[in-house]
């Protein structure tokens, strides 16, 4: 009988070692097959469903992986070491680590020496920030592996994490055989330690030579090498010059797009998943990914088709693919405001996959933007559980705050973990400053903030002169007799109401009071007015004009301003169809007054002002994620000042250009006295009166901004004169506020009627040629730079059979403007007509990309240049 259970127990051995070697030649299909056979063995099921779950990690399918291990017995009641060690590295592989922790310790407990355990226990600490408890596995590791590529590689982040980087550079080997498939990863982490023992020049060398030769794997580490050290722009030069050697690695492209998004460069993300989908069609994860950017302004991406390309592909599969895909379509309808549907979706997710963190925190979000915080509590605890950074940083979003200093500590370290962002994770400073400053540690607070605001400031493109330079052109351009000028522009109606104001000075709060009203719908953030401009400059932009916003205003005609009022009020009623009054609550149209005047002059503007100082500290400790994007500002405090000012100088142009037409509201007075001021408002936007105005804090809409914790809560006054408690640190805004540059001086009035690039097109359609000529030659004498009204003067001229003259205006609207092909196939037709063969060669010749265009139309001393 003994014989016989030898055997069979030594035959299960000889079948797990199989399995083992399954999964280390990626061959998981097979592993998947045998593992599922030996679990019908009653003896065999724990160990052979750990196998099976741990194949589904490196298949990765985190969640079919976490479903099967939550089916097994914990750690406490397995005896067999191997076992344990199996289960923790499936638990590690699949990213939850406080559920391996306990594997391996017992594992360790059952056999003290058990290499395997050691260290795998020091890579899950040092994952979990535990570094220095990490260390004495790690070492223990190496001592037994003095030959293990990994063993060398986690001991050596430890020290790095430690600041030691010359003993982590006594760990690496200077040199790695050819044959080591971690060779490229060892050397990407020499260089790393080389960066900071101070050598930088070496470990470029380490990097260069690399790329050179690098697999995409080994690309992959050196991207985020650089990246790790904040040397962004380097990293994606080097991925764009691997991706030259291998067009067609679809990793190489997902790396693309995710370096891309850190850099806030979110259209070229989409570009760069659209590349990997051309090659990777069938791939749910990409296009869930591809979803997931829909909330980025610029991305031209359908992401709705997106999320259900995603859902068919993974139409009658269960498990963690299934919950990507669901969750991505979740994400959308959020963004889209479908949020009854976007909750069953994510619930969908989570029944999927229990433990999804991108489920848990974005149920968590969606709950907190709809009110209900307590449930968005509950289920950020649930995320805590499964990834604690994450699940930590939404709770103090949601004014959670740990009470244990260690898991703050535990945050500080894992913020400070340099990764694909740079040296730290500035999103988690940020929470950390905003966890301090309630735990009254104001000092610690401010220096967390300003870490967090530098290291964001490294990749942004703001430029503060660019800012008052646009705030002074408007100034000059929408004056008074400018305005006057356009009487009887745009559409009268009254439905339109604009609630703007710097950002963070209780804008969310009026707006929830309006809303609050039974005639009034809160649309919330539209940025209908930015789009509106954004389409003005593409016209000038495709006339060649070089004109931008508010120049090109003087050319809008009334006809084009009832049609564009008439289409924004079409937008805007399609939110609430019988509502009398929409509230378009966006901060920043307060730089968009005159537009919004022009296109809907008897809309209604509230404007929110607020302490500047507190208006300062609360968006230097925000952090809206504005990479290259519009609230750059925020992350510098002599920027703030500098935004301070040139709020303050617009507003006091606007009250003085539109008198009586904007209702002040004093953010301060406002919380003193809620009751007072919200009769106020209502009667300020004609309306009635109704007591349920006052239950603003129960409206049930979602709430999207930085403020959606604040306006579920009573309004409280502990943010007045906050800024206080931070004076010490404030010379620099304060300097700022006290530089107020002169008014620029208004604009004359245009002369001439808008619109002659208009009549002048139409008496060209007309066949009207002469009468043509002459209007586009006088809108040249003004706009000696507009390129379309030199390609049509010239269009003129061919009419009449000056043929000359018509080449001469072609050519010169080309230099302008040289990537219009129409244009050039017309100066084509034209060359056509002169006999000039050589030059319809040369032209077509330009148009096929073999020919400079500086050959075919050089130029000439009578261009206006």
């Amino acid at each position: 009988m003994n014989q016989q259970a030898s055997s069979a127990s030594a035959g299960l051995n000889e079948r797990f070692l199989q399995i083992q070697k399954w999964v280390a030649e990626g061959q998981y299909e097979s592993a998947l097959r045998d593992c599922r056979e030996l679990a019908k063995l009653p003896a065999a099921r724990v160990a052979a469903k750990g196998m099976e779950a741990l194949a589904l990690s490196f298949m990765d399918d985190a969640s079919s992986a976490a479903e099967v291990l939550s089916t097994l017995p914990p750690a406490s009641e397995i005896k067999q070491s191997e076992v344990l060690v199996t289960l923790g590295s499936a638990w590690f592989k699949v990213g939850a680590l406080p559920k391996a922790l306990p594997y391996f310790q017992a594992a360790l407990a059952v056999r003290p020496d058990h290499v395997l355990a050691h260290a795998r226990l020091g890579a899950c600490l040092l994952a979990a920030g535990s570094t220095q408890a990490a260390l004495t596995h790690l070492q223990a590791a190496h001592s037994a592996m003095p030959d293990s590529s990994g063993a060398a590689l986690n001991l050596a982040r430890a020290y790095l994490e430690l600041g030691e980087a010359e003993r982590a550079l006594l760990v690496l080997p200077e040199k790695v055989v050819s044959d080591d498939p971690e060779g490229e990863l060892l050397m990407a982490t020499r260089a790393d330690a080389l960066f900071a023992a101070g050598q930088p020049e070496a470990a470029k060398v380490i990097l260069r030579d690399l790329a050179t030769v690098a697999s995409p794997a080994g690309i992959e580490s050196l991207v985020n090498t650089l990246s790790s050290k904040g040397e962004h722009e380097e990293a994606a030069d080097l991925l764009r010059e691997a991706l030259d050697k291998y067009p067609d690695s679809v990793a190489l492209w997902a790396l693309m797009s995710e370096l891309a998004r850190v850099r806030g460069h979110h259209g070229e993300a989409a570009r760069a998943l659209q590349r990997a989908l051309d090659m990777k069609p069938d791939s749910a994860a990409l296009w869930a990914q591809l979803a997931t950017l829909s909330d980025h302004r610029l991305v031209n991406v359908n992401a709705q088709e997106a999320a259900d390309k995603a859902l068919a592909l993974t139409a009658g599969q269960s498990g963690g693919v299934r919950a990507q895909a669901l969750a991505a379509k979740a994400h959308v309808q959020a963004d889209l405001d479908q949020t009854s549907e976007a909750e069953a979706t994510y619930r969908a997710a989570l029944a999927e996959a229990p433990d999804y963190p991108r489920a848990l925190s974005g149920l968590g979000q969606l709950l907190m933007q709809i009110g209900r915080v307590e449930e968005a509590t509950e289920v950020f605890e649930r995320l805590k559980a499964v990834a604690p950074m994450m699940g930590w940083n939404q709770l103090i979003h949601a004014r959670q705050v740990p009470e244990d200093p260690a898991v703050l500590s535990q945050m500080e370290v894992a913020a400070r973990r340099p990764s694909m962002e740079g040296p730290v994770k500035a999103h988690l400073l940020f929470s950390l400053a905003s966890a301090w400053e309630k735990k009254g540690d104001a000092d610690k607070a401010w220096a967390l903030a300003t870490e967090a605001n530098e290291a964001t400031k490294a990749l942004l493109h703001y430029q503060p002169e660019e800012h008052r330079d646009r705030i002074e052109r408007e100034m000059a351009r929408f004056s008074a007799a400018f305005m006057a000028s356009r009487a009887g522009y745009g559409n009268p109606s009254e439905v339109p109401v604009f609630v703007l104001g710097m950002p963070r000075s209780g804008t969310t709060l009026v707006e929830q009071i309006l809303g609050s009203h039974s005639q009034i719908f809160g649309a919330g953030e539209l940025s209908l007015i930015p789009q509106q401009i954004q389409k003005l400059e593409a016209w000038e932009m495709n006339l060649g004009t070089g004109r931008r916003y508010p120049e090109c205003v003087d050319d809008m005609t009334q006809e084009e301003s009832k049609r564009f009022a008439d289409k924004l009020l079409s937008e805007l009623r399609a939110y609430a169809p019988d509502a009398q009054r929409i509230v378009d609550k966006l901060p920043h149209n307060f730089e968009h007054v005159g537009l919004i005047k022009l296109l809907f002059p008897n809309a209604r503007i509230l404007h929110l002002k607020r302490e500047p100082r507190d208006v300062a500290m609360s968006n230097y400790f925000i952090d809206y994620g504005a990479k290259f994007g519009g609230m750059g500002f925020a992350y510098d405090l002599t920027w703030i000042g500098e935004q301070l000012v040139d709020h303050q100088r617009l507003m006091a142009h606007w009250h003085d250009v539109f008198p009586g037409q904007i209702l002040e509201v004093d953010y301060d007075a406002l919380v003193d006295d809620v009751d007072g001021w919200a009769h106020r408002i209502i009667d300020f936007l004609g309306l009635a009166w109704e007591p349920g105005v006052l239950a603003f804090q129960s409206l049930d809409r979602a709430v999207k901004t930085a403020s959606v914790w604040q306006v579920r809560q009573p309004v409280y006054t502990t943010s007045k004169a906050k800024w206080k408690k931070y004076e010490a640190h404030l010379a620099p805004l304060e300097a700022a506020l006290a530089q107020v540059p002169a008014s620029p001086q208004a604009w004359p009035v245009p002369a001439r009627q808008p619109g002659l690039f208009l009549d002048a097109m139409a008496a060209l359609r007309k066949g009207q040629a002469q009468e043509a000529e002459s209007l586009f030659a006088r809108l040249l004498e003004e706009q000696p730079r507009h390129a379309a009204a030199m390609h049509f003067r010239g269009a003129a001229c061919f009419q009449q059979g000056k043929l000359d003259d018509a080449a001469t205006w072609m050519g010169r609207s080309l230099r302008f403007h040289r990537g219009h092909r129409s244009w050039a196939e017309n100066l084509i037709k034209v060359e056509e007509a002169r006999g000039r063969t050589e030059q319809v060669q040369r032209l077509r010749q330009m148009l096929a990309g073999k020919q400079p265009l500086s050959e075919v139309l050089p130029v000439e001393s009578a261009d206006p240049l």
